[in-house]
């Protein structure tokens, strides 16, 4: 069982001298395979079993970066979210309560928990999901392998030594690695992982699910946690991940790529539903409003008004029409396309009855403003419902900028509320979101200014 970083970048911050730590290298967990001693003349793939207290070896000068390629296509389980962050928000919920059944999810024990968290998963993957899975694959920084079986998947091309100079510093691994991760921050790239959008499992999808949003997690939006959710429910969401698994058929031609099409609907609107909510102008001149929305929809509304069909063309243009309620059963359609659909329609119900209500005469001009302020907070409340991240992007930033939000263990409240563009200068040091509970990266110790109460990898 190992780690493995897709950024070079992230597996840097574990490719440290041995005798910092015994065979088993640096925690595990952060990103990048844990540390290994110097190669041998073969390049042998032998791998050290890691350990939760690895015995003290002798200072080796420098670390080992190590690349390596599959043998085949690894079948992983995407656990969404930044769900290899050691935090108190509940990054960790859906790996320590609900596939793990522990009764709390707190990333302060030894390296955070990780060595027993990939153990256990390791365990599921090799019994109650009978080999069906290679390992999971999550997000902290940067993405991240945890790989089962290590030396049947895996061939190493590369080992190279790096200097402890050279090594990348700093709560996060240094200003390069800060780059690499906002470079991901729309996937992983290159086809390196290709998502099964038809099949996932989500809490979100089960009405009956109680507690979700019970929870004190500060933030500037609502956050959703495990722990207020009842066993009874958590075992239920865990048994359906089960079936997920079992019925998966790796060998099956991809079904439609759902990302796309919420990407599709998310460059339609997000710009137009932006532009309503904010324009001043809009919310004094009715009629100004009403000319947009009818430009904005006019594909899907003909000269007799009907305004289900206007929704329903409104919706088809991006989401295809699902399919009547008398299929059989094992026909129901994918999660993801019930979802976008109830998506669109809300979309194009909302835009729809805001132009109801711009276009209607109002009694007296006096009422133009009444009649168009209600108007836009339909749409309003559309646009908090919906939460999108494009309404967030910072836009373009300069070459040696990011767009800088809190990604564990770094980041503010006001980066998440309001990020921004920010150099190397400008993001050292920034940090408070994730709380102080959970342990911290290797690489560095606390910026300045930090609590001392902050734990932080030993390097």
């Amino acid at each position: 069982m190992q780690w493995l970083a897709f950024e070079p970048e992230h597996a840097l911050i574990f490719a440290r001298p041995q005798g910092r730590r015994g065979p088993g290298g640096p925690p595990p967990g952060e990103g990048g395979p844990p540390g290994e001693g110097p190669p041998t003349e073969e390049y042998s793939d032998t791998q050290q079993p890691l350990t939760d207290s690895p015995p003290f070896v002798p200072q080796e000068k420098a670390g080992y970066l190590h690349t390596y390629r599959p043998r085949h296509d690894l079948h992983l389980l995407y656990i969404d979210g930044l769900s290899a962050g050691k935090t108190s928000n509940g990054t960790l919920d859906t790996q320590d309560l609900l596939l793990l059944n522990l009764s709390s999810s707190d990333p302060r024990g030894p390296m955070g928990g990780e060595m027993a968290r990939a153990q256990g998963l390791c365990e599921l993957a090799n019994t109650i999901w009978q080999g069906k899975i290679d390992g999971v694959i999550r997000l902290e920084g940067g993405f991240e392998i945890i790989l089962c079986d290590f030396k049947a998947h895996l061939e190493r091309t590369d080992v190279i030594s790096v200097n402890p100079s050279e090594q990348g510093r700093g709560p996060m691994g240094g200003w390069e690695y800060t780059k690499a991760v906002a470079s991901r921050y729309h996937g992983i790239g290159g086809g390196r992982v290709r998502v099964d959008y038809g099949a996932f499992v989500s809490v979100y999808a089960y009405p009956d699910v109680k507690g979700v949003w019970e929870n004190d997690v500060q933030s500037d939006v609502r956050m959703p946690r495990l722990t207020n959710v009842s066993p009874s429910d958590l075992a239920h969401v865990k048994d359906d991940v089960t079936s997920l698994i079992l019925s998966k058929d790796w060998n099956a031609h991809p079904g439609r790529d759902w990302q796309a099409v919420a990407d599709m609907a998310v460059a339609r609107y997000s710009a137009p539903l932006h532009h309503i909510t904010t324009i001043r102008t809009f919310r004094k001149d009715k009629e100004q409003l009403a000319q947009y929305l009818t430009a904005l929809l006019s594909p899907f509304i003909s000269g007799e008004r009907n305004t289900t069909r206007e929704t329903e063309r409104c919706v088809a243009q991006i989401v295809p029409s699902l399919p009547l309620l008398s299929i059989p059963p094992g026909s129901v359609p994918p999660l993801a396309h019930r979802a976008l659909h109830k998506v669109g329609t809300r979309i194009c119900d909302t835009l729809l009855t805001s132009l109801s209500i711009a276009a209607s005469p109002a009694p007296h001009s006096a009422y133009s403003a009444v009649y168009a302020e209600h108007a836009i907070e339909v749409v309003a409340e559309l646009v908090e419902w919906l939460g999108w991240t494009s309404w967030k992007e910072c836009g373009a930033c300069g070459d040696e900028e990011v767009c800088f939000i809190p990604i564990w263990p770094t980041g503010t409240f006001e980066d998440h509320a309001k990020p921004r563009c920010r150099g190397a200068d400008e993001v050292e040091g920034r940090m408070g979101y994730w709380g102080v509970r959970g342990g911290g990266p290797p690489g560095g110790k606390p910026p300045g200014g930090l609590k001392k109460s902050l734990k932080w990898w030993g390097m």
